[in-house]
């Protein structure tokens, strides 16, 4: 496959991603970098760098907020994506 065939492909694949898939993709992004500033909180404090750690607390309050409310958007379309599956199987 040559590389202007596998980019054509590669956007075609990007473009059919679902709103749930984004979501679930989105969530474990998310969830590296709630990772990423917890430990950097912990080492700030073991180095006593404090201009860092104010600012790793004020991006944990974001990322918290950021976090909870992709969790609530993945419970939602987690429902909705049931309820299409199971009306599907009830129309066959």
């Amino acid at each position: 496959m040559k590389p202007k065939e596998f980019f054509k492909k590669w956007g075609e694949g990007i473009q059919k991603i679902t709103p749930f898939q984004q979501l679930k993709i989105s969530l474990i992004g998310t969830t590296l970098v709630f990772i990423g500033i917890i430990i950097g909180i912990i080492t700030m404090i073991i180095n006593k760098t404090w201009w860092l750690l104010i600012i790793l607390c004020g991006s944990f309050i974001i990322i918290s907020t950021s976090f909870l409310g992709a969790i609530q958007k993945y419970k939602a379309l987690k429902k909705i994506d049931e309820v299409i599956k199971l009306m599907e199987v009830q129309n066959e």
